[in-house]
């Protein structure tokens, strides 16, 4: 029991027994003054006890309050790790996408080199010597728009380590087959031409694991 309560316990005790004086008081004159203190007594009293409930009440008002304010704030806190987690995702699958698109132009490329014919006797030297000059200037292009979307990467570090060495191969790759028609001898051809078809393959076959590993990640 608190000490406000005990107070007012003996205040209202205090004030019964101002009334039981006055109703055994004798004389006009002492009946007024007990009736009059104890009427006092009995408004204290009374007002004491309506502050006690006001307080009473105010304090768990105050509690309601801080307790709505509390649950507010998580449900915000809640509400924002949330977004942030969506937003997250959101970048991820962006940066997935870009990633495939990738991963896609470079198997491309790898599987072009893996199965050309370096001496196709249908067309003349100066186009098979075009289209190897294109095929390079391709991966090339390709290794620019890598080098743009890995640099700002934070969601694939091992796909990325992966697609790196891929790129690495498939720039190797691209140059053996364009400095393939510029071989001096069939000797130096036929090395040309195997360490392209070796490049190639290595290129594709890390593409394709860059791939599942991406593919993996994102189902988790």
């Amino acid at each position: 029991m608190s000490i406000e309560v005990l107070l007012l316990a003996l205040a209202c005790g205090m004030t019964i027994l101002a009334y039981m004086i006055a109703i055994n008081a004798h004389g006009p004159t002492r009946l007024s003054l007990s009736y009059l203190m104890a009427t006092v007594m009995l408004a204290g009293t009374v007002w004491g006890i309506v502050q006690y409930v006001n307080t009473d009440l105010d304090a768990r008002k105050m509690e309601e309050l801080k307790r709505l304010e509390s649950e507010k704030k998580k449900a915000e806190a809640r509400i924002q790790s949330q977004e942030e987690a969506l937003r997250a995702n959101k970048e991820r699958m962006e940066v997935a996408s870009k990633l495939n698109a990738i991963i896609t132009s470079g198997t491309g490329l790898a599987s072009t080199m893996i199965n050309i014919d370096l001496q196709d006797r249908g067309m003349d030297l100066e186009i098979l010597m075009g289209k190897a000059s294109a095929v390079k200037q391709k991966t090339e292009e390709l290794k620019n728009d890598f080098e743009k979307i890995s640099s700002n990467d934070t969601f694939f570090n091992e796909p990325v380590a992966l697609l790196e060495e891929a790129m690495k191969a498939l720039i190797k790759a691209a140059y053996y087959y364009r400095s393939f028609y510029y071989s001096e001898d069939s000797e130096q051809e036929d090395l040309r031409e195997r360490v392209l078809r070796q490049k190639a393959r290595a290129a594709y076959d890390t593409f394709q694991k860059a791939s599942a590993m991406i593919a993996s990640s994102g189902s988790k």
